[in-house]
């Protein structure tokens, strides 16, 4: 199973995850990079996935918010594709 640990404190804008994702997850070349690409991305994924989302010690208010949809987002990926399992550590 791929193990992906995306500690929020880690990330100072949204592109940072993305490419920070894209990355790890080994994401194709057309990879657009916002969230519905990045759902788009997850609900294609066919090996046994995990993402851990740490957002505690997050404190840019602005970011946390990005990384609180990315989590719904990932979530709802997850609800349609039995490869992806989603973890969220909160504050």
């Amino acid at each position: 199973m791929l193990q992906v640990y995306l500690n929020g404190r880690d990330f100072e804008s949204p592109e940072e995850v993305h490419e920070f994702l894209a990355k790890e997850l080994e994401f194709p070349a057309y990879y657009g990079r916002n969230l519905s690409a990045l759902y788009d991305v997850l609900t294609d994924i066919s090996d046994d996935t995990r993402i851990v989302i740490d957002l505690s010690g997050v404190e840019d208010d602005t970011m946390l918010d990005m990384l609180e949809r990315m989590v719904e987002v990932m979530t709802d990926a997850a609800d349609e594709n039995e490869y992806l399992e989603i973890e969220c550590m909160e504050r």
